[in-house]
Protein backbone atom coordinates (compact mmCIF):
# COMPACT_ATOMS: atom_id res chain seq x y z
CA UNK A 1 0.00 0.00 0.00
CA UNK A 2 1.18 3.52 -0.79
CA UNK A 3 3.24 5.35 1.82
CA UNK A 4 2.25 8.99 2.37
CA UNK A 5 4.48 11.81 3.61
CA UNK A 6 2.15 12.55 6.50
CA UNK A 7 2.53 8.96 7.72
CA UNK A 8 6.32 9.32 7.75
CA UNK A 9 5.92 12.56 9.67
CA UNK A 10 3.61 10.90 12.20
CA UNK A 11 6.12 8.07 12.67
CA UNK A 12 8.56 10.61 14.12
CA UNK A 13 6.07 11.69 16.78
CA UNK A 14 4.40 8.31 17.32
CA UNK A 15 5.40 8.40 20.99
CA UNK A 16 2.82 11.17 21.57
CA UNK A 17 -0.03 8.93 20.41
CA UNK A 18 1.29 5.96 22.40
CA UNK A 19 1.32 8.08 25.59
CA UNK A 20 -2.28 9.11 24.84
CA UNK A 21 -3.28 5.44 24.86
CA UNK A 22 -3.72 5.16 21.09
CA UNK A 23 -2.77 1.95 19.30
CA UNK A 24 -0.42 3.74 16.89
CA UNK A 25 0.27 0.90 14.36
CA UNK A 26 -3.47 0.31 14.02
CA UNK A 27 -4.21 4.06 13.80
CA UNK A 28 -1.54 4.40 11.10
CA UNK A 29 -3.08 1.58 9.04
CA UNK A 30 -6.61 3.08 9.31
CA UNK A 31 -5.31 6.51 8.30
CA UNK A 32 -3.40 5.01 5.39
CA UNK A 33 -6.61 3.40 4.09
CA UNK A 34 -8.49 6.70 4.42
CA UNK A 35 -5.81 8.55 2.45
CA UNK A 36 -5.92 5.94 -0.32
CA UNK A 37 -9.70 6.32 -0.53
CA UNK A 38 -9.30 10.12 -0.72
CA UNK A 39 -7.25 9.72 -3.88
CA UNK A 40 -9.94 7.58 -5.52
CA UNK A 41 -12.85 9.84 -4.59
CA UNK A 42 -13.82 12.23 -7.43
CA UNK A 43 -14.16 15.76 -6.01
CA UNK A 44 -16.95 18.12 -7.06
CA UNK A 45 -14.64 20.32 -9.14
CA UNK A 46 -13.69 17.27 -11.24
CA UNK A 47 -17.20 15.86 -11.51
CA UNK A 48 -17.23 16.25 -15.30
CA UNK A 49 -13.83 14.69 -15.89
CA UNK A 50 -13.35 11.41 -17.71
CA UNK A 51 -13.06 8.22 -15.76
CA UNK A 52 -9.68 8.20 -14.11
CA UNK A 53 -7.53 5.14 -13.87
CA UNK A 54 -7.13 3.67 -10.43
CA UNK A 55 -3.56 4.97 -10.30
CA UNK A 56 -4.61 8.56 -10.98
CA UNK A 57 -4.75 10.76 -7.88
CA UNK A 58 -8.03 12.63 -8.37
CA UNK A 59 -7.65 14.43 -5.04
CA UNK A 60 -4.30 15.84 -6.14
CA UNK A 61 -5.85 16.90 -9.44
CA UNK A 62 -8.55 18.78 -7.54
CA UNK A 63 -5.85 20.58 -5.55
CA UNK A 64 -4.44 21.94 -8.82
CA UNK A 65 -7.89 23.31 -9.65
CA UNK A 66 -8.02 24.97 -6.22
CA UNK A 67 -4.53 26.35 -6.79
CA UNK A 68 -5.71 27.97 -10.01
CA UNK A 69 -8.67 29.52 -8.21
CA UNK A 70 -6.34 30.60 -5.42
CA UNK A 71 -4.08 32.34 -7.93
CA UNK A 72 -7.08 34.27 -9.20
CA UNK A 73 -8.08 35.29 -5.66
CA UNK A 74 -4.49 36.25 -4.87
CA UNK A 75 -4.51 38.70 -7.78
CA UNK A 76 -6.78 40.96 -5.74
CA UNK A 77 -3.75 41.83 -3.62
CA UNK A 78 -2.52 44.10 -6.41
CA UNK A 79 -5.72 46.20 -6.56
CA UNK A 80 -4.79 49.70 -5.33
CA UNK A 81 -7.37 50.05 -2.55
CA UNK A 82 -6.92 50.26 1.25
CA UNK A 83 -5.72 47.08 2.94
CA UNK A 84 -8.83 46.66 5.11
CA UNK A 85 -11.18 46.75 2.09
CA UNK A 86 -8.86 44.60 -0.01
CA UNK A 87 -8.53 41.88 2.61
CA UNK A 88 -12.29 41.95 3.25
CA UNK A 89 -12.80 40.97 -0.39
CA UNK A 90 -10.05 38.34 -0.39
CA UNK A 91 -11.06 36.75 2.93
CA UNK A 92 -14.72 36.70 1.86
CA UNK A 93 -13.73 34.70 -1.23
CA UNK A 94 -11.43 32.40 0.76
CA UNK A 95 -14.11 31.77 3.39
CA UNK A 96 -16.71 31.10 0.72
CA UNK A 97 -14.47 28.63 -1.11
CA UNK A 98 -13.38 26.85 2.08
CA UNK A 99 -16.91 26.70 3.48
CA UNK A 100 -18.48 25.50 0.23
CA UNK A 101 -15.74 22.93 -0.29
CA UNK A 102 -16.19 21.75 3.30
CA UNK A 103 -19.89 21.12 2.74
CA UNK A 104 -19.62 19.71 -0.79
CA UNK A 105 -16.50 17.50 -0.61
CA UNK A 106 -15.38 17.52 3.03
CA UNK A 107 -18.71 15.98 4.05
CA UNK A 108 -17.38 12.61 2.87
CA UNK A 109 -14.68 12.93 5.55
CA UNK A 110 -16.53 14.68 8.38
CA UNK A 111 -19.68 12.54 8.07
CA UNK A 112 -17.93 9.23 7.58
CA UNK A 113 -19.74 6.65 9.73
CA UNK A 114 -18.85 3.53 7.77
CA UNK A 115 -15.51 3.09 9.53
CA UNK A 116 -17.25 3.16 12.92
CA UNK A 117 -19.81 0.59 11.79
CA UNK A 118 -17.12 -1.74 10.45
CA UNK A 119 -14.17 -1.27 12.79
CA UNK A 120 -15.75 -0.86 16.23
CA UNK A 121 -17.20 -4.35 15.92
CA UNK A 122 -13.62 -5.61 15.72
CA UNK A 123 -10.72 -5.25 18.17
CA UNK A 124 -10.42 -1.49 17.49
CA UNK A 125 -11.02 0.92 20.38
CA UNK A 126 -12.86 4.21 19.85
CA UNK A 127 -9.86 6.32 20.94
CA UNK A 128 -7.69 4.89 18.14
CA UNK A 129 -10.45 5.35 15.57
CA UNK A 130 -11.15 8.94 16.72
CA UNK A 131 -7.45 9.80 16.52
CA UNK A 132 -7.25 8.48 12.95
CA UNK A 133 -10.37 10.44 11.97
CA UNK A 134 -9.10 13.66 13.58
CA UNK A 135 -5.73 13.50 11.79
CA UNK A 136 -7.52 12.66 8.55
CA UNK A 137 -9.74 15.74 8.92
CA UNK A 138 -6.79 18.01 9.75
CA UNK A 139 -4.75 16.72 6.81
CA UNK A 140 -7.67 17.04 4.38
CA UNK A 141 -8.60 20.54 5.48
CA UNK A 142 -4.98 21.73 5.61
CA UNK A 143 -4.23 20.67 2.02
CA UNK A 144 -7.42 22.16 0.60
CA UNK A 145 -7.07 25.42 2.54
CA UNK A 146 -3.42 25.81 1.59
CA UNK A 147 -4.27 25.25 -2.09
CA UNK A 148 -7.09 27.80 -2.08
CA UNK A 149 -5.03 30.41 -0.23
CA UNK A 150 -1.70 29.65 -1.93
CA UNK A 151 -2.07 32.47 -4.47
CA UNK A 152 -2.77 35.02 -1.73
CA UNK A 153 0.20 33.80 0.33
CA UNK A 154 2.60 34.18 -2.60
CA UNK A 155 1.21 37.45 -3.97
CA UNK A 156 1.06 38.97 -0.48
CA UNK A 157 4.68 38.00 0.21
CA UNK A 158 5.78 39.60 -3.08
CA UNK A 159 3.96 42.87 -2.36
CA UNK A 160 4.23 43.18 1.44
CA UNK A 161 6.94 40.76 2.51
CA UNK A 162 7.08 37.49 4.45
CA UNK A 163 5.30 39.05 7.44
CA UNK A 164 2.07 39.13 5.40
CA UNK A 165 2.26 35.40 4.68
CA UNK A 166 3.01 34.52 8.31
CA UNK A 167 0.05 36.59 9.45
CA UNK A 168 -2.22 34.97 6.83
CA UNK A 169 -1.13 31.45 7.87
CA UNK A 170 -2.09 32.22 11.48
CA UNK A 171 -5.42 33.62 10.29
CA UNK A 172 -6.06 30.54 8.16
CA UNK A 173 -5.83 28.33 11.25
CA UNK A 174 -8.41 30.53 12.99
CA UNK A 175 -10.59 30.66 9.88
CA UNK A 176 -10.55 26.86 9.57
CA UNK A 177 -11.57 26.54 13.21
CA UNK A 178 -14.49 28.89 12.58
CA UNK A 179 -15.48 27.03 9.41
CA UNK A 180 -15.36 23.61 11.10
CA UNK A 181 -17.53 24.93 13.94
CA UNK A 182 -20.19 26.43 11.68
CA UNK A 183 -20.15 23.44 9.32
CA UNK A 184 -20.60 20.98 12.19
CA UNK A 185 -23.37 23.10 13.75
CA UNK A 186 -25.03 23.27 10.33
CA UNK A 187 -24.93 19.47 10.01
CA UNK A 188 -26.05 19.05 13.62
CA UNK A 189 -29.05 21.36 13.10
CA UNK A 190 -30.11 19.51 9.94
CA UNK A 191 -29.76 16.11 11.61
CA UNK A 192 -31.73 17.34 14.63
CA UNK A 193 -34.83 18.05 12.55
CA UNK A 194 -34.43 15.84 9.48
CA UNK A 195 -33.16 12.39 8.57
CA UNK A 196 -29.88 11.51 6.94
CA UNK A 197 -31.42 11.55 3.46
CA UNK A 198 -32.37 15.23 3.81
CA UNK A 199 -28.82 16.06 4.83
CA UNK A 200 -27.49 14.26 1.75
CA UNK A 201 -29.88 16.31 -0.41
CA UNK A 202 -28.64 19.57 1.12
CA UNK A 203 -25.01 18.52 0.60
CA UNK A 204 -25.90 17.82 -3.02
CA UNK A 205 -27.25 21.36 -3.39
CA UNK A 206 -23.98 22.77 -2.07
CA UNK A 207 -22.06 20.60 -4.54
CA UNK A 208 -24.19 22.07 -7.32
CA UNK A 209 -23.55 25.60 -6.00
CA UNK A 210 -19.78 24.98 -5.95
CA UNK A 211 -19.82 23.66 -9.53
CA UNK A 212 -21.79 26.70 -10.71
CA UNK A 213 -19.53 29.10 -8.82
CA UNK A 214 -16.36 27.59 -10.31
CA UNK A 215 -17.70 27.89 -13.86
CA UNK A 216 -19.01 31.43 -13.42
CA UNK A 217 -15.66 32.56 -12.03
CA UNK A 218 -13.96 31.34 -15.21
CA UNK A 219 -16.28 33.62 -17.19
CA UNK A 220 -15.42 36.70 -15.13
CA UNK A 221 -11.67 36.27 -14.73
CA UNK A 222 -10.93 38.70 -17.55
CA UNK A 223 -13.39 41.31 -16.28
CA UNK A 224 -12.99 41.22 -12.52
CA UNK A 225 -9.92 43.42 -12.41
CA UNK A 226 -12.02 46.41 -13.39
CA UNK A 227 -12.36 46.71 -9.61
CA UNK A 228 -9.07 48.59 -9.70
CA UNK A 229 -10.97 51.61 -11.01
CA UNK A 230 -13.39 51.62 -8.08
CA UNK A 231 -13.01 54.20 -5.34
CA UNK A 232 -13.81 52.66 -1.97
CA UNK A 233 -14.63 54.59 1.18
CA UNK A 234 -13.20 52.96 4.34
CA UNK A 235 -15.05 54.82 7.08
CA UNK A 236 -15.55 52.68 10.19
CA UNK A 237 -19.00 51.09 10.37
CA UNK A 238 -20.73 49.52 13.35
CA UNK A 239 -21.81 46.49 11.29
CA UNK A 240 -18.15 45.56 10.77
CA UNK A 241 -18.25 43.93 14.21
CA UNK A 242 -20.79 41.39 12.87
CA UNK A 243 -18.71 40.43 9.82
CA UNK A 244 -16.13 37.61 10.16
CA UNK A 245 -14.37 38.98 7.07
CA UNK A 246 -13.80 42.26 8.91
CA UNK A 247 -12.40 40.41 11.95
CA UNK A 248 -9.79 38.69 9.81
CA UNK A 249 -9.05 41.72 7.60
CA UNK A 250 -8.34 44.06 10.52
CA UNK A 251 -4.98 42.50 11.61
CA UNK A 252 -3.52 43.19 8.15
CA UNK A 253 -4.44 46.86 8.43
CA UNK A 254 -3.00 46.86 11.96
CA UNK A 255 0.30 45.12 11.15
CA UNK A 256 0.97 46.13 7.53
CA UNK A 257 -0.44 49.67 7.49
CA UNK A 258 0.14 50.33 11.22
CA UNK A 259 -3.46 51.44 11.66
CA UNK A 260 -3.92 51.58 15.45
CA UNK A 261 -7.43 52.98 15.51
CA UNK A 262 -9.79 51.61 18.16
CA UNK A 263 -12.04 50.18 15.43
CA UNK A 264 -9.24 48.07 13.93
CA UNK A 265 -7.91 46.91 17.32
CA UNK A 266 -11.34 45.71 18.50
CA UNK A 267 -11.92 43.87 15.21
CA UNK A 268 -8.49 42.22 15.51
CA UNK A 269 -9.29 41.00 19.03
CA UNK A 270 -12.62 39.62 17.81
CA UNK A 271 -10.78 37.76 15.03
CA UNK A 272 -8.57 36.08 17.63
CA UNK A 273 -10.91 35.32 20.51
CA UNK A 274 -14.14 34.34 18.72
CA UNK A 275 -12.54 31.50 16.65
CA UNK A 276 -10.71 30.23 19.77
CA UNK A 277 -13.97 30.24 21.75
CA UNK A 278 -15.72 28.49 18.87
CA UNK A 279 -13.07 25.76 18.73
CA UNK A 280 -13.37 25.19 22.50
CA UNK A 281 -17.16 24.94 22.19
CA UNK A 282 -16.74 22.56 19.26
CA UNK A 283 -14.45 20.31 21.30
CA UNK A 284 -16.53 20.27 24.49
CA UNK A 285 -20.13 20.61 23.30
CA UNK A 286 -20.51 19.88 19.60
CA UNK A 287 -18.37 16.75 19.13
CA UNK A 288 -20.04 14.54 21.81
CA UNK A 289 -23.59 15.25 20.55
CA UNK A 290 -22.56 15.47 16.89
CA UNK A 291 -21.26 11.90 16.87
CA UNK A 292 -24.62 10.70 18.22
CA UNK A 293 -26.53 12.56 15.52
CA UNK A 294 -24.37 10.97 12.83
CA UNK A 295 -26.06 7.65 13.61
CA UNK A 296 -29.02 8.99 11.62
CA UNK A 297 -26.95 8.58 8.48
CA UNK A 298 -27.18 4.81 8.97
CA UNK A 299 -30.93 4.97 8.48
CA UNK A 300 -32.64 5.28 5.15
CA UNK A 301 -35.20 8.05 5.09
CA UNK A 302 -38.33 8.10 3.01
CA UNK A 303 -37.53 10.31 0.06
CA UNK A 304 -40.85 9.83 -1.65
CA UNK A 305 -42.71 13.06 -2.24
CA UNK A 306 -46.32 11.95 -2.30
CA UNK A 307 -47.85 15.20 -3.55
CA UNK A 308 -45.42 15.51 -6.43
CA UNK A 309 -45.85 11.87 -7.37
CA UNK A 310 -49.63 12.27 -7.53
CA UNK A 311 -49.24 15.33 -9.73
CA UNK A 312 -46.77 13.58 -12.03
CA UNK A 313 -49.11 10.58 -12.33
CA UNK A 314 -51.99 12.84 -13.36
CA UNK A 315 -49.82 14.59 -15.95
CA UNK A 316 -48.58 11.21 -17.17
CA UNK A 317 -52.18 10.12 -17.72
CA UNK A 318 -52.69 13.16 -19.96
CA UNK A 319 -49.51 13.12 -22.06
CA UNK A 320 -48.90 9.38 -22.41
CA UNK A 321 -50.98 6.98 -24.50
CA UNK A 322 -50.06 3.41 -23.57
CA UNK A 323 -49.95 1.96 -20.07
CA UNK A 324 -46.26 1.08 -20.55
CA UNK A 325 -45.40 4.65 -21.49
CA UNK A 326 -47.32 5.97 -18.46
CA UNK A 327 -45.43 3.60 -16.18
CA UNK A 328 -42.10 4.73 -17.62
CA UNK A 329 -43.15 8.36 -17.20
CA UNK A 330 -43.81 7.86 -13.48
CA UNK A 331 -40.66 5.78 -12.98
CA UNK A 332 -38.46 8.36 -14.71
CA UNK A 333 -39.99 11.28 -12.83
CA UNK A 334 -39.32 9.57 -9.50
CA UNK A 335 -35.76 8.60 -10.48
CA UNK A 336 -34.93 12.14 -11.59
CA UNK A 337 -35.90 13.37 -8.13
CA UNK A 338 -33.72 10.85 -6.28
CA UNK A 339 -30.58 10.61 -8.43
CA UNK A 340 -28.16 12.95 -6.65
CA UNK A 341 -25.22 12.51 -9.01
CA UNK A 342 -27.48 13.07 -11.99
CA UNK A 343 -28.78 16.31 -10.50
CA UNK A 344 -25.17 17.32 -9.90
CA UNK A 345 -24.70 17.13 -13.69
CA UNK A 346 -28.02 18.67 -14.73
CA UNK A 347 -28.60 21.58 -12.34
CA UNK A 348 -25.36 23.43 -13.13
CA UNK A 349 -26.24 23.20 -16.83
CA UNK A 350 -29.67 24.68 -16.12
CA UNK A 351 -28.00 27.47 -14.16
CA UNK A 352 -25.76 28.20 -17.15
CA UNK A 353 -28.86 28.33 -19.36
CA UNK A 354 -30.03 31.18 -17.10
CA UNK A 355 -26.71 32.91 -16.68
CA UNK A 356 -25.13 33.04 -20.15
CA UNK A 357 -27.94 34.94 -21.94
CA UNK A 358 -27.99 37.45 -19.08
CA UNK A 359 -24.20 37.87 -19.25
CA UNK A 360 -24.39 38.60 -22.98
CA UNK A 361 -27.14 41.17 -22.40
CA UNK A 362 -25.16 42.82 -19.59
CA UNK A 363 -22.29 43.27 -22.03
CA UNK A 364 -24.63 45.48 -24.08
CA UNK A 365 -25.34 47.89 -21.22
CA UNK A 366 -23.90 51.34 -21.84
CA UNK A 367 -22.60 52.51 -18.46
CA UNK A 368 -21.95 56.01 -19.83
CA UNK A 369 -25.70 56.50 -20.38
CA UNK A 370 -28.41 56.30 -17.72
CA UNK A 371 -29.35 52.80 -16.63
CA UNK A 372 -33.00 53.32 -17.65
CA UNK A 373 -32.09 54.50 -21.15
CA UNK A 374 -29.64 51.63 -21.59
CA UNK A 375 -32.19 49.00 -20.51
CA UNK A 376 -34.88 50.59 -22.72
CA UNK A 377 -32.55 50.49 -25.72
CA UNK A 378 -31.81 46.80 -25.07
CA UNK A 379 -35.52 46.06 -24.62
CA UNK A 380 -36.33 47.55 -28.02
CA UNK A 381 -33.69 45.48 -29.81
CA UNK A 382 -33.17 41.84 -30.77
CA UNK A 383 -30.98 40.77 -27.86
CA UNK A 384 -33.62 38.27 -26.80
CA UNK A 385 -32.13 35.98 -29.44
CA UNK A 386 -29.47 35.26 -26.83
CA UNK A 387 -32.08 32.83 -25.51
CA UNK A 388 -30.91 30.42 -28.18
CA UNK A 389 -27.89 29.83 -25.94
CA UNK A 390 -30.38 28.55 -23.36
CA UNK A 391 -32.09 26.48 -26.05
CA UNK A 392 -28.76 24.83 -26.95
CA UNK A 393 -27.85 24.08 -23.33
CA UNK A 394 -31.27 22.77 -22.34
CA UNK A 395 -31.45 20.63 -25.49
CA UNK A 396 -28.26 18.84 -24.47
CA UNK A 397 -29.57 17.84 -21.05
CA UNK A 398 -31.56 14.80 -22.16
CA UNK A 399 -28.35 12.95 -22.99
CA UNK A 400 -27.63 12.76 -19.24
CA UNK A 401 -30.68 10.60 -18.60
CA UNK A 402 -28.69 7.51 -19.59
CA UNK A 403 -26.56 7.90 -16.42
CA UNK A 404 -27.40 6.54 -12.99
CA UNK A 405 -25.89 5.58 -9.66
CA UNK A 406 -28.14 2.51 -9.75
CA UNK A 407 -27.27 1.46 -13.28
CA UNK A 408 -27.01 -2.20 -12.20
CA UNK A 409 -30.80 -2.35 -12.17
CA UNK A 410 -31.01 -1.76 -15.94
CA UNK A 411 -31.42 -5.52 -16.47
CA UNK A 412 -35.09 -5.03 -15.62
CA UNK A 413 -35.72 -3.54 -19.07
CA UNK A 414 -35.19 -6.97 -20.64
CA UNK A 415 -37.50 -8.86 -18.33
CA UNK A 416 -40.39 -6.40 -18.48
CA UNK A 417 -43.19 -7.21 -20.96
CA UNK A 418 -42.37 -4.26 -23.22
CA UNK A 419 -42.46 -5.10 -26.91
CA UNK A 420 -41.28 -1.70 -28.18
CA UNK A 421 -38.32 0.05 -26.50
CA UNK A 422 -39.54 3.33 -28.00
CA UNK A 423 -42.24 3.39 -25.31
CA UNK A 424 -39.53 3.46 -22.64
CA UNK A 425 -37.70 6.37 -24.24
CA UNK A 426 -40.89 8.32 -25.05
CA UNK A 427 -42.13 8.05 -21.47
CA UNK A 428 -38.70 9.04 -20.13
CA UNK A 429 -38.43 11.97 -22.53
CA UNK A 430 -41.84 13.36 -21.57
CA UNK A 431 -41.00 13.07 -17.86
CA UNK A 432 -37.65 14.76 -18.42
CA UNK A 433 -39.24 17.63 -20.33
CA UNK A 434 -41.83 18.12 -17.60
CA UNK A 435 -39.26 17.87 -14.78
CA UNK A 436 -36.48 20.05 -16.15
CA UNK A 437 -36.96 21.57 -19.60
CA UNK A 438 -40.34 23.30 -19.23
CA UNK A 439 -39.69 24.84 -15.76
CA UNK A 440 -36.24 26.06 -16.80
CA UNK A 441 -37.37 27.57 -20.09
CA UNK A 442 -40.49 29.08 -18.48
CA UNK A 443 -38.40 30.81 -15.81
CA UNK A 444 -35.93 32.41 -18.23
CA UNK A 445 -38.79 33.32 -20.57
CA UNK A 446 -40.55 35.26 -17.80
CA UNK A 447 -37.36 37.22 -17.15
CA UNK A 448 -37.04 38.07 -20.85
CA UNK A 449 -40.70 39.09 -21.14
CA UNK A 450 -40.17 41.51 -18.25
CA UNK A 451 -37.20 42.98 -20.10
CA UNK A 452 -38.38 42.90 -23.73
CA UNK A 453 -42.15 43.00 -23.32
CA UNK A 454 -45.05 40.89 -24.61
CA UNK A 455 -43.92 41.38 -28.20
CA UNK A 456 -41.50 38.46 -27.89
CA UNK A 457 -44.16 35.89 -26.86
CA UNK A 458 -44.46 34.44 -30.42
CA UNK A 459 -40.66 34.26 -30.55
CA UNK A 460 -40.60 32.36 -27.25
CA UNK A 461 -43.13 29.84 -28.56
CA UNK A 462 -41.01 29.34 -31.67
CA UNK A 463 -37.85 28.91 -29.57
CA UNK A 464 -39.56 26.26 -27.44
CA UNK A 465 -40.81 24.33 -30.49
CA UNK A 466 -37.32 24.57 -32.03
CA UNK A 467 -35.89 23.22 -28.77
CA UNK A 468 -38.21 20.22 -28.95
CA UNK A 469 -37.14 19.76 -32.58
CA UNK A 470 -33.46 19.79 -31.61
CA UNK A 471 -34.00 17.22 -28.84
CA UNK A 472 -35.88 14.85 -31.18
CA UNK A 473 -33.24 15.34 -33.88
CA UNK A 474 -30.50 14.42 -31.41
CA UNK A 475 -32.39 11.21 -30.53
CA UNK A 476 -32.99 10.48 -34.21
CA UNK A 477 -29.34 10.94 -35.22
CA UNK A 478 -27.69 9.55 -32.08
CA UNK A 479 -27.45 6.19 -30.39
CA UNK A 480 -30.64 4.71 -29.05
CA UNK A 481 -29.91 4.54 -25.33
CA UNK A 482 -32.20 3.53 -22.48
CA UNK A 483 -32.53 5.73 -19.40
CA UNK A 484 -30.45 5.04 -16.30
CA UNK A 485 -28.46 2.17 -17.81
CA UNK A 486 -24.92 3.61 -17.69
CA UNK A 487 -22.54 4.27 -14.81
CA UNK A 488 -21.20 7.81 -14.48
CA UNK A 489 -17.60 6.67 -14.81
CA UNK A 490 -18.22 5.52 -18.39
CA UNK A 491 -19.67 8.85 -19.54
CA UNK A 492 -16.81 10.19 -21.65
CA UNK A 493 -16.30 13.94 -21.91
CA UNK A 494 -15.58 13.67 -25.64
CA UNK A 495 -19.05 12.31 -26.34
CA UNK A 496 -20.70 14.95 -24.18
CA UNK A 497 -18.72 17.74 -25.84
CA UNK A 498 -19.75 16.46 -29.28
CA UNK A 499 -23.41 16.42 -28.22
CA UNK A 500 -23.26 19.96 -26.86
CA UNK A 501 -21.47 21.16 -30.01
CA UNK A 502 -24.21 19.58 -32.14
CA UNK A 503 -26.89 21.33 -30.06
CA UNK A 504 -25.20 24.70 -30.51
CA UNK A 505 -24.86 24.09 -34.24
CA UNK A 506 -28.54 23.20 -34.62
CA UNK A 507 -29.57 26.10 -32.38
CA UNK A 508 -27.53 28.46 -34.55
CA UNK A 509 -29.25 27.20 -37.70
CA UNK A 510 -32.73 27.62 -36.21
CA UNK A 511 -31.81 31.03 -34.77
CA UNK A 512 -30.67 32.17 -38.22
CA UNK A 513 -33.96 30.97 -39.76
CA UNK A 514 -35.84 32.76 -36.99
CA UNK A 515 -34.04 36.05 -37.63
CA UNK A 516 -34.55 35.80 -41.38
CA UNK A 517 -38.29 35.24 -40.82
CA UNK A 518 -38.52 38.40 -38.71
CA UNK A 519 -36.57 40.48 -41.23
CA UNK A 520 -38.79 39.33 -44.10
CA UNK A 521 -42.08 40.20 -42.42
CA UNK A 522 -43.36 40.30 -38.81
CA UNK A 523 -46.03 37.70 -39.65
CA UNK A 524 -43.44 35.32 -41.12
CA UNK A 525 -42.65 34.14 -37.62
CA UNK A 526 -46.03 32.38 -37.49
CA UNK A 527 -45.21 30.55 -40.73
CA UNK A 528 -41.88 29.54 -39.20
CA UNK A 529 -43.70 28.36 -36.07
CA UNK A 530 -46.14 26.27 -38.12
CA UNK A 531 -43.33 24.68 -40.15
CA UNK A 532 -41.32 23.80 -37.04
CA UNK A 533 -44.39 22.35 -35.35
CA UNK A 534 -45.20 20.14 -38.37
CA UNK A 535 -41.57 18.93 -38.52
CA UNK A 536 -41.69 18.05 -34.81
CA UNK A 537 -44.92 16.08 -35.28
CA UNK A 538 -43.57 14.17 -38.31
CA UNK A 539 -40.15 13.55 -36.77
CA UNK A 540 -41.76 12.27 -33.58
CA UNK A 541 -43.51 9.55 -35.55
CA UNK A 542 -40.37 8.65 -37.53
CA UNK A 543 -37.82 8.75 -34.71
CA UNK A 544 -39.50 6.34 -32.32
CA UNK A 545 -39.55 3.38 -34.67
CA UNK A 546 -36.75 1.11 -33.57
CA UNK A 547 -36.37 -2.38 -32.20
CA UNK A 548 -34.47 -3.86 -29.28
CA UNK A 549 -31.63 -4.75 -31.65
CA UNK A 550 -30.92 -1.05 -32.19
CA UNK A 551 -30.75 -0.27 -28.48
CA UNK A 552 -27.32 0.49 -27.00
CA UNK A 553 -26.90 -1.69 -23.89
Amino acid sequence: MKEFKILKLLDKISWIFIKMGVDYPLMRRILQLKLVMDERRVPTVLVNEKKASEKKNTFRSSLFVYLFMGAFIGGFIFIPIPMFSKMNIIIAMLLFMIMTTMISDFSAVLLDVEDKNILLSRPVDSKTLSAAKLIHIINYLFRITLSISGGTLVCGAVLYGVLFSILLLIELVLMCGLVIFFTSVFYYAILSFFNGEKLKDIINYFQIALTIFMTIIYQFIGRIYNLSAISIDTKPNSWDFLLPTAWFAAPFSLVIEHNISRHIIVLTLLGIFIPVIMMILYQRLVIPHFEQRLNKLNGVGNTTRLGRNLLSNKVGQLVCKSAQEKSMFGFTYAMLGNERKLKLRIYPMIAFAYIFPIIFIMNQIDFDASFYDSIKEIGDGLNYFNLYYSVAILSSLFSFIRLSENYQGAWIYKVLPIDQPSKIIKGALKAFILKFIIPAFLFISILFVLLFGKRILPDLFLMFVNMMLIIILSIHMGKKELPFYLDFQYAQNGNNAARVLLMFLLSGIFAAAHIVAILIHPMAIYINLAISFVIVAVLWQVTFRFSWKQIEM
